[in-house]
């Protein structure tokens, strides 16, 4: 329900949905919230591909009653031509992630994705996503088949995750990447990545590599200093100037891609730079002791040395907040594909990952193993964002903007804390395992 006006997700209810002659119209019954009625939409494709509605009725006093009407509708519309689908004013053609390219050389990961029977669901549901992606700079397609795969995957993650959570989109200018809006608010986010270093290409085709043997070594100071230069790259391009960015947050949105699956360990060393602290966990001689809390000054790997803490940085006061997700990947959009009905039926995905342990002093994850296709598995778009804030913000981030993720902030004691009005368990990484049928 691509078409849905932003800010109407509180007030109308999605029920059940319908399609006819091969989905060549689709529809749905809502449940009108104000007026404790029901009403339903039908919708076709636009010029651009897109599904848009051209029909809205109601009000019926039950979904029973709007169902009957909206399956009689359908049945009498299949005998029709297409009906004309009117075109917003403000409608702009989205892109094909897909378009033969002249003289390209194609990215490993595009091809797995475009080729690949496991792959199906997630290409078909970007298909569809495409259609509303307006290209600003001018760039995406090509970059998402060449060198800048995992960053604009990262891009188009991002896009279906706000929109999920039902921001508007201002599309007047290329940079910062997002201006969303909601009611009178306006929140601009840029988006970034931590990539290998030097430009190191690893054979996708091969098991993703162990993490790090010095593990807690790695992440207190090997990985912060690669996310820390993405991050003080973009506050040096000063976006805070613009005339119409100035007095309004301002959100660095990062993930990490510098090495295979390097996204599912990596998360801790994120706050540990962002706010300067880590935590010991050696072992005690009794086995694991408790955790404690320590202050970080730096991060130092051979003879390089960035200073921790990046919101007590320089100039950094003019971001309000850091936005982290693990899950901006392909194995998020081949999930969410097969939840929402794409892809090969004869492909399973199972997922495995860990869930947050909330014991007081746990450092270890609950481990977990699910069938996306079991009835009782739930996931949405926005499952995996947390939002660090920054304490020495110019312009707060206003928490309530961003409901139903994780955020970090500074107490009034001087800890990082966090809270989320999300229904537990949190999940901290995942794996999804693919698997199609052998050919005969």
């Amino acid at each position: 329900m691509w078409c849905r006006s932003p800010g109407s997700r509180e007030s109308l209810a999605d029920c059940s949905f319908f399609s006819a002659d091969n989905e060549r119209l689709i529809g749905a019954v809502y449940y009108i919230r104000d007026s404790d009625k029901f009403a339903y939409i039908l919708l076709a494709r636009d010029k651009f591909e897109r599904y848009q509605g051209f029909d809205n009725r109601g009000v019926f006093p039950t979904a029973r009653a709007a169902e009957r009407a909206i399956v009689k509708r359908l049945s009498a519309l299949e005998k029709e031509p297409t009906p004309e689908v009117p075109m917003r004013s403000d409608t702009r053609k989205g892109v094909d992630l897909f378009a033969k390219l002249s003289r390209a050389k194609l990215n490993p990961k595009f091809i797995g994705l475009k080729d690949t029977r496991n792959s199906s669901a997630a290409r078909e549901i970007l298909r569809e996503i495409a259609h509303w992606v307006v290209d600003l700079d001018g760039n995406l397609v090509r970059d998402f088949q060449t060198a800048g795969f995992d960053a604009r995957v990262w891009e188009l993650y991002l896009h279906t995750a706000f929109r999920a959570m039902d921001f508007g989109f201002d599309r007047s200018a290329a940079t910062p990447d997002f201006r969303l809006l909601r009611d009178d608010a306006r929140v601009f986010v840029e988006a970034v990545t931590a990539n290998p270093t030097d430009g190191t290409e690893y054979n996708i085709k091969e098991k993703p590599p162990d993490p790090p043997e010095d593990y807690w070594r790695y992440i207190e100071h090997d990985m912060p200093q690669k996310f820390g230069s993405p991050l003080i790259s973009k506050v040096r391009k000063r976006y805070w100037e613009q005339a119409d960015v100035s007095g309004h947050p301002l959100v660095l949105a990062i993930a990490d891609f510098h090495a295979p699956a390097s996204m599912t360990w990596s998360r801790p060393a994120l706050p540990f730079y962002l706010y300067g602290i880590g935590v010991d966990v050696g072992e005690g001689s009794g086995g694991d002791r408790p955790p404690s809390v320590k202050q970080l000054k730096e991060h130092v790997v051979g003879s390089k040395k960035v200073p921790a803490n990046f919101f007590a940085q320089p100039d950094v006061h003019n971001v309000s907040a850091v936005l982290y997700s693990n899950a901006g990947t392909i194995a998020k959009f081949n999930r969410m594909g097969v939840l929402a009905g794409f892809g090969d039926p004869e492909v399973s995905l199972l997922r495995q990952g860990g869930f947050e342990d909330l014991t007081p002093g746990a450092v270890k994850p609950t481990f977990f193993e699910l069938n996306i296709e079991d009835p009782a598995y739930r996931e949405g778009w926005a499952d995996e964002i947390e939002i660090f804030h920054n304490p020495n913000a110019a312009v707060p981030l206003p928490k309530e903007l961003f409901p139903n993720v994780k955020h970090f902030f500074v107490d009034e004691n001087g800890e990082v804390v966090w809270r989320s009005t999300a229904d537990p368990p949190h999940i901290l990484f995942s794996n999804t395992i693919s698997r199609a049928p052998r050919s005969e």
